[in-house]
């Protein structure tokens, strides 16, 4: 019976974890420059449909990099 991934529970991130969270991190301050700048220079729908999916973009970067740094 394999053990499951427990983790280092009460310790700092692996480099690996850490590499990812900065990555988020980049994708996040991307996603919402992206939705930013749609929305200046686009126009009316497309602007606003690209802020949405910039948005989406940066929320789901800072969901996982939270569930990452909370377990």
């Amino acid at each position: 019976m394999a053990r499951g991934y427990s983790g280092r529970r009460g310790s700092g991130l692996d480099l690996a974890e850490l590499i990812s969270v900065l990555l988020l991190g980049v994708i996040g301050l991307w996603g919402a420059w992206f939705g930013v700048q749609s929305l200046i220079t686009l126009w009316f729908p497309v602007n606003v449909a690209y802020l949405l999916a910039g948005l989406v973009v940066a929320g789901v970067s800072v969901l996982v990099g939270r569930a990452l740094l909370r377990r």
